[in-house]
């Protein structure tokens, strides 16, 4: 399988890096450590924001019910996310924002082991795989090497692309 770049490519595709224009829902979706919609209900990267303890982002998030209670430490408020602010997050991602389609692309030898790509094609995907990878083989040998392109999750909202 063609290596992965040293800064983890694999790891920026893990998470949906996306700014919500809902403070709110930004705040809990960064909470979260960004998951994508498929991914928000189960258990996630992080589950945890960080207040002044006398902020008004605390009081808010003190009152709603997206947000546990909190925890006072250090002249801080930890606050994690709840299950309703875990569906509320989903729903608004679902109705509100583009997300791209991924791809799980594998590699001969390594049909089991297939990373995620976003993209909007599977020619995409395998173009992405390529740039994300430390091969210094012409694109069309080290396509070669790709075993499959399969569908992972479709495109929510494609309107909404810029």
């Amino acid at each position: 399988m063609p290596q992965k770049k040293k800064m983890n490519a694999g790891d920026d595709m893990k998470k949906f890096n996306t700014h919500l224009k809902n403070r709110h829902f930004q705040e809990i979706h960064h909470a979260l450590g960004c998951p994508w919609p498929d991914e928000i209900m189960g258990e996630t990267y992080r589950n945890c924001f960080c207040t002044g303890d006398d902020t008004e982002t605390a009081a808010l998030m003190a009152a709603s019910p997206h947000w546990t209670s909190g925890q006072a430490a250090n002249g801080s408020i930890y606050f994690n996310v709840t299950q309703e602010g875990r569906k509320a997050l989903k729903s608004y991602i679902l109705e509100n924002v583009y997300v791209p389609a991924r791809f799980a692309v594998t590699y001969r030898g390594y049909e089991n082991d297939p990373i995620l790509l976003d993209a909007k094609t599977r020619s995409g995907a395998r173009y992405r795989a390529y740039q994300h990878s430390e091969s210094d083989e012409p694109f069309i040998e080290f396509v070669a090497q790709i075993a499959s392109i399969r569908t992972h999750s479709q495109a929510i909202n494609p309107h909404l692309a810029t």
